[in-house]
């Protein structure tokens, strides 16, 4: 049975204002939880484990700011896959950016991982913030979500699964209430649980220090940023980053982040990619803050800087060349499309040109292909602008959000069935299957039949879908 994300929250304030009260709740709640298996079992089953991935992101969409700006949102998932593609693993693991400024970063269920955006304001280098990433992607690796459910399991307590998802939603707005939700919820020996604390987290360093320098970061890097953290947290106690107290620091373990880097063969390291560079300038002006960075910007990065403000013509100058020249990103060309004004036929057939060679670059990256879409429904027509999303949208990873501009765009051309199948197709991948359910027959009722080639897509939907849109759930 799906977790009701409902009742989900409602038991994490209750586990966060009281610890005892935590266990209770759970207790009155345990029919809405999935069948867990036999109790003498390490890890849950998968489809345990995809049916909590899917409750978690349900509950980071309906719970959380999620941070909308596309570009943030690729670069970080492209970093991440980069990083997971080392494991040697087919786990499935999805990235998702929180519009939040403290600095952490978490690992959900079925691999769910989130950078808050004070992380990403927080690292000086791409290493670094690779290697957070690499940190929680190695948690997910190594099952430590399920490990401690079977601790507990084996410990009294047949519900604490839902207890320890509870503490990492809630360690993400208030890591002390998260720590007081898995300690009192859980109802265990405080010194056995901080010690499997530890024991993972020295496992996520070890493998997540290998995975960085398998992907090309330097291994040291995250040695060094937990390092920094502390050394600023120990100086100035009131302002202790959310990511130390959910990750604990010791000069012990510091000692061995350092060692363990030292011992990896000598490789060639990556050097800063400029979306990383970028992607930083974007998040410190939404919260009109400075970028910090380990050395300065450089031509190409000021000139996108300065594209953000109310500056002289020779800014757009740059910038113009800078989308039509650099190969190396899309993100100057995309912050050219959202800068321009009356276009003249030439332009137009420039731009077109421009945009599907950077496609051919870049099939996965969806700020491009959205970007374009937008850009094509502004001066073209919306006809076209659906044309490249659809022509396109199966190269993407993510598809949530081209579906939803799929949806407004035959909205606005008043074909209701499309609109509504769309919409079901965004809320499938998000796991609220309950509305994806619910915008499926609002589709069929649209007389989708007198549409051959919607009648083809719902029926291939649907046969994709049928073990998830069968059952019942209740996430609306």
């Amino acid at each position: 049975m799906q977790l009701n994300p409902r009742k989900y929250f409602r038991i994490f304030l209750l586990a966060g204002l009281v610890n005892l009260a935590a266990a209770s709740a759970i207790d009155a709640n345990t029919a809405e939880l999935p069948d867990l298996g036999s109790p003498d079992l390490v890890l849950y089953d998968r489809s345990t484990e995809e049916k909590l991935g899917r409750a978690f992101v349900v509950s980071l969409h309906k719970g959380y700011n999620l941070f909308e700006d596309r570009d943030t949102n690729q670069y970080i998932r492209d970093l991440g896959h980069r990083i997971a593609g080392h494991t040697g693993t087919n786990r499935n693991f999805t990235f998702y950016v929180i519009d939040d400024l403290s600095i952490n970063a978490f690992a959900g269920p079925n691999g769910v991982i989130g950078i808050h955006t004070g992380l990403i304001q927080a690292v000086r280098t791409e290493d670094e913030l690779a290697a957070v990433i690499a940190h929680e992607i190695s948690h997910v690796t190594q099952n430590h979500l399920s490990r401690r459910f079977d601790y507990a399991n084996n410990h009294g307590n047949l519900n604490s699964l839902a207890t320890i998802i509870a503490a990492v939603l809630i360690g993400m707005q208030n890591p002390d209430a998260g720590m007081a939700t898995m300690m009192g919820g859980m109802g265990l020996n405080i010194q056995n649980q901080l010690k499997n604390s530890r024991i993972h987290e020295k496992e996520a360093d070890s493998i997540g220090i290998k995975l960085l320098h398998q992907a090309g970061f330097d291994p040291h890097a995250m040695g060094d940023f937990f390092g920094r953290l502390s050394k600023a947290s120990s100086i100035n106690s009131f302002q202790t980053p959310e990511i130390l107290r959910t990750h604990p620091i010791s000069e012990k373990r510091l000692a061995e982040a350092e060692n363990r880097a030292r011992q990896l063969n000598k490789k060639e390291i990556t050097k800063n990619s400029v979306d990383f560079a970028l992607i930083k300038i974007k998040t410190a002006k939404n919260y009109e803050t400075k970028v910090e960075m380990d050395r300065p910007l450089s031509k190409n990065e000021r000139c996108y800087l300065l594209s953000h403000s109310e500056t002289a013509k020779q800014t757009s100058k740059c910038l113009r060349q800078l989308a039509f020249e650099d190969n190396t990103t899309p993100i100057f060309f995309l912050e050219y499309l959202s800068k321009i004004e009356e276009l003249t036929k030439h332009q137009r057939n420039r731009i077109d040109k421009r945009a599907h060679f950077l496609l051919e670059l870049f099939p996965q990256n969806q700020s491009l292909l959205i970007g374009y879409a937008n850009y094509l429904a502004e001066y073209e027509t919306n006809l076209e602008a659906i044309s490249i999303l659809e022509q396109q949208q199966d190269m993407l990873l993510y598809q949530s959000n081209t579906h939803k501009r799929l949806s407004e765009l035959y909205s606005k051309r008043k074909q209701s069935a499309h609109a509504y199948f769309y919409l079901a197709k965004a809320n499938i991948e998000i796991g609220n299957l309950a509305r994806a359910k619910h915008y499926l027959e609002q589709s069929k009722k649209a007389k989708y039949k007198a549409d051959k080639r919607l009648s083809a897509k719902i029926a291939s939907f649907e046969q994709k879908h049928r073990n998830l849109l069968i059952k019942k759930e209740n996430n609306k």
